[in-house]
């Protein structure tokens, strides 16, 4: 009886009896958890190639940056353009506001980063409480529509509901993480990051992403 395992097979019978496109694609009923068997088989292909290319900082960043925006996509979907879009316009701002000489552009450019984010958060976290407020207020009946949802059912194809705002996850982390790389370009505490791959994984470190700062 041979008792040795073969990881070869053991690969190739897992490919052949799951549908990869199920593994790499997001699935709304089973996101990826921390508790969820995919996960820790995606956390040890992670740390084996990490072992591998960790001296190797541009490779590392760029690889661990790309890691953790498919583990985001797989826990939120389509959220992943807002966490995308909060990292490339504050890269960009940062970039613009070391690179601007006039105070009053520096201004106006970390004002920009600040009002963009804040409003992407107010949007997906507070509307609920702006909508009851109104209506408490003036005596109204307006109902919260997602905005969000219904120009990705219109542009993807999607079909998330338009009457109801679900809260992506981590969008407090990085919405400030961004928010204060800004500021501190802004009030010359440090030099904007050239590498864009450097500043996404800065961003989106998949497990401080989730569980936040305390990590």
């Amino acid at each position: 009886m041979n008792n040795n395992f073969d990881i070869f097979a053991w690969v190739d019978h897992f490919f052949s009896t799951t549908n990869l496109k199920h593994l790499l694609t997001y699935n709304e009923g089973e996101p990826m958890i921390f508790t969820g068997f995919f996960f820790w088989g995606f956390f040890a292909v992670v740390l084996s190639i990490y072992s591998i290319i960790h001296k190797k900082r541009g490779l590392r960043n760029a690889f661990l940056f790309l890691v953790s925006l498919f583990f985001y996509y797989k826990t939120s979907g389509l959220f992943i353009t807002i966490l995308i879009f909060s990292t490339v316009s504050d890269y960009i701002i940062g970039k613009l506001i070391y690179s601007t000489k006039k105070k009053l552009a520096k201004q106006l450019l970390v004002t920009s980063s600040v009002v963009i984010n804040l409003f992407v958060l107010c949007y997906f976290k507070y509307a609920y409480f702006f909508t009851d407020a109104y209506n408490d207020l003036f005596q109204t009946n307006y109902q919260v529509f997602n905005h969000f949802a219904q120009f990705t059912n219109e542009t993807v194809g999607t079909s998330y509901s338009v009457n109801q705002i679900l809260l992506p996850v981590g969008i407090s982390f990085f919405t400030f993480q961004t928010i204060s790389y800004s500021v501190d370009v802004y009030r010359e505490q440090v030099k904007p990051v050239n590498n864009l791959m450097d500043f996404g994984f800065y961003v989106s470190f998949f497990p401080q992403l989730v569980a936040g700062p305390i990590v």
